[in-house]
């Protein structure tokens, strides 16, 4: 799961307020990032193979690398200005908007006294402020239960079509499209995010923001806040934190093929809740994400007549433990997503998983990293479908891997 560091994202509003900085260094920048290479086993689904005619390999060698550009500068009025860029260096391939797209993150930041802001194509506020279930591998499933391998379709398939089903427990609408965010100082503990984003359907650096696509069923328009707060009380240390975005039409308006005439997403709105708690080198922790995605009918159509809800409904959460003790680590999570369908009449997309994983760290930033995951995909299925047709909706099998995590 990728998250802002707080205090080091912030923003570009800049020009206005930064001074002549004829004194202070220019920006020079560093390079480091991540490494990985992993060596996998997958089992599939007897029904599911069968129904879809498809054969796969058992093995497979997977790669997951980035290298990170940062640099910042001390003006001589106090504030910071930083930049970040993070580009793909082999094992995966970034495709946004049908454009191959290398540097896949960036952000300038702007930060002083009053907080950060940060803008550019990175994650929101609420990310930077989210708290889910703990776990160790570092690169192991390329980061574990949010966002990974395992939810991605990269070990155990993903039956055909399965696009809903929410993938993390804290709230990540628009990916990486360009926004601009502010995250506050810390105060007795307590730290305020809150971000805007011109386009929730926009992507990494999409040259079309505002969706010129999708424009005419609503302007895509997010906005979102949350408010995290982090102690330590008798030796315990507890992390909680809570959010909310409103987005103006949100990330399902591109019409439904199951519908004649089609429906989109009239507005929609997000919760996150989440904590942890460490003690002895134990955490225990978990988030919880809710979907309220309204609904309207295309060329006036009314949504009973395309066999419609008014609304499609959602949530994701995990939760799980960690123990780390010198240079070992190991930990137990467990993640489950549901989202339901446009149609009335189809089940709801479903995601489980189970992810044991641990590490022993061999040296500096290298780590001999191992998993073992149990992942269960379940597509929407209409009913009244044929055998054949619910077993090529429906996935399950085991991965075990292991490989080096670098960090540099």
């Amino acid at each position: 799961m990728k998250k802002l560091l707080i205090g080091t994202s912030a923003l570009v509003a800049a020009a206005s307020i930064a001074g002549a900085a004829q004194a202070a260094d220019p920006i020079k920048l560093s390079v480091g990032g991540y490494g990985a290479v992993m060596v996998g086993y997958a089992s599939q689904d007897d029904d599911y193979t069968k129904a879809t005619g498809r054969e796969v390999t058992g093995v497979d060698v997977k790669g997951d690398n980035e290298i990170h550009f940062k640099g910042s500068t001390t003006l001589d009025n106090g504030l910071t200005v930083s930049v970040k860029y993070e580009i793909e260096a082999g094992g995966r391939s970034v495709n946004a908007n049908t454009t191959i797209d290398s540097a896949d993150e960036y952000n300038i930041t702007v930060s002083g006294a009053f907080g950060s802001i940060v803008a550019g194509a990175d994650d929101t506020a609420l990310a930077a402020i989210a708290k889910t279930a703990p776990n160790v591998g570092g690169r192991i499933f390329n980061g574990g239960l949010e966002e990974g391998d395992l939810q991605d379709g990269a070990y155990v398939l993903r039956p055909a079509g399965f696009d809903n089903a929410l993938n993390s427990a804290y709230i990540n609408t628009g990916g990486d499209a360009e926004t601009i965010s502010y995250i506050s100082p810390a105060i007795a503990g307590f730290t305020f995010g809150a971000t805007y984003m011109p386009d929730a359907l926009g992507g990494d650096d999409n040259p079309n923001q505002p969706s010129s696509l999708r424009g005419a069923n609503g302007s895509n328009e997010a906005y979102g806040a949350g408010l995290m707060w982090n102690g330590t009380v008798s030796g315990v240390t507890i992390a909680a934190q809570g959010g909310y975005l409103w987005a103006d039409a949100g990330p399902n308006t591109t019409g439904n093929a199951n519908l004649v005439g089609g429906v989109y997403g009239a507005g929609r709105e997000e919760w996150q809740l989440g904590g942890q708690v460490g003690y002895a080198g134990f955490t225990f922790g978990g988030g919880y994400r809710d979907v309220s995605q309204d609904l309207k009918a295309s060329n006036g159509l009314t949504l009973a007549g395309l066999g419609a809800r008014d609304e499609m409904n959602g949530r994701a959460w995990d939760v799980g433990l960690q123990y780390k003790t010198g240079p070992y680590g190991v930990s137990l999570a467990y993640f489950d997503s549901s989202m339901e369908n446009a149609a009335k009449n189809v089940s709801d997309d479903t995601m489980k998983i189970w992810e044991l994983a641990g590490e022993y760290t061999m040296g500096p930033g290298v780590a001999l990293v191992a998993g073992v995951a149990h992942v269960d995909f379940e597509n929407g299925t209409a009913a009244g479908a044929t055998t054949a047709q619910k077993n090529s909706n429906e996935n399950s099998g085991w991965v075990v891997a292991t490989g080096l995590s670098l960090t540099f």
